[in-house]
């Protein structure tokens, strides 16, 4: 099967095809989508605009079972930092993509009437989407699976993002096709709304060619084999991502009340991977400590958390969430995180942004630290589209400003992920200098005691790692798979190139990550952003307890950040 990348002219309903070789294969995810942007010139144009084109690329390995390596790159100049941003997802919709020999799409213009996108083995249609207008994500979700009861996987934003709200994200199905894998961050659902695309539908296909060759099924068995002998994949099978929560908590870098202090208990996290393990097996019925959000994936870091009753409130329950919108906003349960979550998803919000944007309102007085009435009024008014809701809606910078607020913790104006930079610096490196801003997915060094490097070895680290996570996005591989990935560098190209059909590609793997940097800060520059922007005044002034450290990670210290590229 050639794989195949559709143009779509949402306004005029044309779609054109183009053929994709091995080496654009290789060049996936997030490469292909800054490349498009700045080949389109993004970085000039409204971000809520129909100029601003919307790129939604897979990987190699798109449409196989290789484990985690199905995720998608969705890439678009952000309403939200006003820079280049690439959101990122698990789920199936790559995977479905994949079977269908499609590694991506542009969307170009606008629609005149909202449109629900499909695909299947007869091309792409352009169909009416006015019925799904207004309503949650989870029913929406059931009236697609219901209209197409054949699909693979569906994609769609939520009621947030159709009137242009900067919270709003691109929901995409689990493999058990609950629409709970969201592309969340950067605003990128207020793109999709600006393009008048509600929804992408994805019917039939195959599994490709290049996934049933003796060479490539080895190649997989391999991997999956080393993913489950490694210590630090193990550990995310057992406890998932909200492991970090414990951690965290422990070395003193959890965002607590709103960002004020660094631990939120003494002793065991309630709020943490081992109480949330403890209270999913306890509970029984539907839930899982254990679940692969995309087929094939080994790690199974997901989880399905369930109510008293054995019914599941939502699935997963994620560390960026029980950190963010958790111990940030002082709330005391496990059940409760998992009821903003749900919230969250019906709504289609990211819960990062909304989480610090509460935890403002909180800080500010707006509502008591702990309150989940308060929170379920903020959820009301969202869902509404009132004045109050959309300037909730508007983020955690933008709120913050509107209503006269000092302690907003972003940088790039997007809400900083669940580490807070006076203890966690090698991440705080990451969103200082990365060009998408606070976002831990771009380059990740979480698990440092605080002042255990100097600031050249904390920069050294942070651009590792920005150049290994560029290279994953690229190939569309889940970041739980680095101490496998970094580690047996030859061997994954070598099975990235046998997907996408080239000979050899062991060469490319430090060169395709510094080239998504380099192009992601090339487009920056162009949007007239800075290379490397401050965390917020209040770190550099607050000591964070029970560590007592103020931030020293400054503008002067990294400045010479980038020129890392040129070594």
């Amino acid at each position: 099967m050639q794989r195949r990348w559709l143009t779509v002219d949402l306004a005029s309903g044309r779609v054109s095809e183009s053929a994709i070789g091995p080496r654009q294969a290789l060049h996936g995810g997030r490469w292909r989508t800054v490349r498009e942007l700045l080949d389109r010139g993004a970085s000039g144009v409204d971000p809520l605009s129909a100029e601003n084109p919307l790129i939604i690329a897979t990987g190699p390995f798109a449409g196989s079972s290789f484990s985690s390596a199905n995720r998608l790159s969705i890439g678009f100049k952000s309403p939200l930092t006003g820079g280049v941003k690439e959101s990122n997802s698990g789920g199936t919709l790559a995977y479905a993509l994949g079977r269908l020999g499609v590694a991506g799409l542009t969307l170009l213009g606008a629609a005149q009437d909202w449109l629900l996108l499909h695909l299947s083995e007869e091309g792409l249609r352009l169909v009416n989407a006015a019925p799904y207008l207004g309503r949650g994500v989870y029913e929406t979700a059931e009236m697609l699976r219901k209209r197409y009861p054949k699909a693979v996987s569906i994609g769609l934003i939520g009621p947030v993002a159709e009137y242009g709200g900067l919270l709003g994200g691109f929901a995409m199905s689990d493999s058990d096709f609950q629409p709970s894998r969201l592309a969340a961050r950067g605003g990128v659902g207020a793109v999709f709304a600006a393009k008048r695309v509600k929804a992408i539908v994805v019917e039939g296909g195959a599994t490709p060619e290049f996934a049933k060759t003796a060479e490539f099924k080895k190649a997989m068995r391999d991997y999956a084999k080393a993913l489950m002998g490694s210590d630090g994949v193990r550990r995310y099978t057992v406890v998932g991502t909200a492991g970090t929560a414990d951690f965290e908590n422990m070395l003193g870098g959890l965002p607590t009340k709103n960002f004020s202090r660094g631990r939120f208990a003494e002793g065991e996290n309630p709020l943490g991977g081992e109480a949330l393990r403890r209270t999913i097996l306890r509970r029984d019925g539907q839930g899982a400590s254990e679940h692969a959000c995309m087929p094939g994936c080994v790690i199974k870091c997901s989880n399905k958390f369930p109510d008293r009753d054995g019914r599941v409130i939502v699935s997963p329950l994620e560390y960026e969430t029980l950190g963010v919108a958790g111990s940030n906003l002082c709330l005391q349960t496990l059940d409760e995180v998992a009821e903003l979550n749900r919230l969250a998803n019906d709504l289609g919000v990211d819960t990062i942004e909304w989480g610090a944007t509460l935890g403002v309102a909180m800080d500010a007085g707006l509502g008591e630290w702990g309150d989940m009435d308060f929170v379920r009024r903020v959820a009301r008014e969202l869902r509404s589209g009132s004045p109050e809701g959309r300037r909730y809606a508007a983020g955690t910078a933008r709120f913050a400003r509107a209503i006269g607020h000092q302690r907003a913790p972003t940088v790039r104006d997007q809400a900083m992920s669940a580490y807070d930079p006076r203890v966690v610096e090698g991440t705080g490196v990451t969103f200082m200098t990365s060009a998408q801003g606070a976002d831990h997915t771009t380059g990740n060094v979480a698990r440092l005691n605080p002042r255990e490097k100097s600031l050249e070895e904390l920069m050294d680290l942070s651009f590792e790692a920005q150049v290994n996570m560029g290279l994953a996005d690229a190939l569309g591989i889940c970041a739980f798979g680095a101490s496998v990935n970094n580690a047996q560098k030859e061997k994954v190209m070598a099975a990235a190139g046998l997907a996408a059909g080239l000979a050899t590609a062991a060469a490319d793997f430090d060169r395709i990550g510094r080239e998504v940097l380099a192009m992601e800060l090339e487009f920056n520059r162009a949007a007239g952003q800075p290379d490397v922007m401050p965390l917020p005044d209040f770190m550099y002034q607050e000591p964070l307890p029970p560590q007592n450290l103020v931030a020293r990670l400054t503008l002067e210290a990294l400045s010479g950040f980038w020129q890392r590229l040129e070594e």
